[in-house]
């Protein structure tokens, strides 16, 4: 086997491993969601974040972000994501930062299976999340705008109340 080849099936194996995890992990953050109470401690000062009065942290996760300007998709960057209970806070690559606020949302659209969030809030510009790691964020997206009962019954995450992935 070629070099290229053994680096295809090894980038194809460790996209199988962050799928399965991402998918135990939207499942366990649903039932933090639940129950109001992150797994983990976060630190806003070593993040260097501002967090706004009684917001949590949930999560960090590398994701794919894109936003729809004028009918088209621009191209993706790369952003670390800190989940909260009240909004998504993107770090780019470039150092710029991104805020996507969950009250603000008019509509989304959740198709775990492509691993794409798709959050639109009404003003032409729809935000695409995508990447294995986008199934927590789905979750959050769901309990935040929907309410935690909505982890339990909406069809969306219908992926999630599988038993195995």
């Amino acid at each position: 086997m070629r070099t290229k080849q053994k680096a295809a099936v090894l980038v194809e194996e460790q996209i199988a491993r962050d799928r399965t995890e991402a998918h135990h992990d939207a499942r366990a953050l649903a039932i933090e969601f639940a129950r109001g109470v992150p797994s983990t401690r976060f630190d806003p000062m070593t993040a260097g974040v501002v967090l706004q009065p009684g917001e949590t942290v949930y999560r960090q996760l590398p994701l794919w972000i894109r936003v729809q300007q004028d009918g088209y998709w621009a191209e993706a960057s790369y952003a670390d994501v800190i989940v909260t209970d009240m909004r998504l806070l993107c770090r780019f690559a470039t150092g710029g930062i991104s805020l996507l606020w969950w009250n603000g949302v008019v509509a989304m659209n959740v198709d775990l299976t492509m691993e794409n969030f798709v959050i639109d809030y009404g003003d032409g510009q729809p935000v695409s999340l995508s990447g294995p790691w986008v199934v927590p964020a789905a979750v959050a997206g769901v309990a935040a705008i929907y309410g935690t009962q909505a982890l339990v019954d909406h069809p969306a995450l219908i992926l999630l109340r599988r038993t195995s992935y």
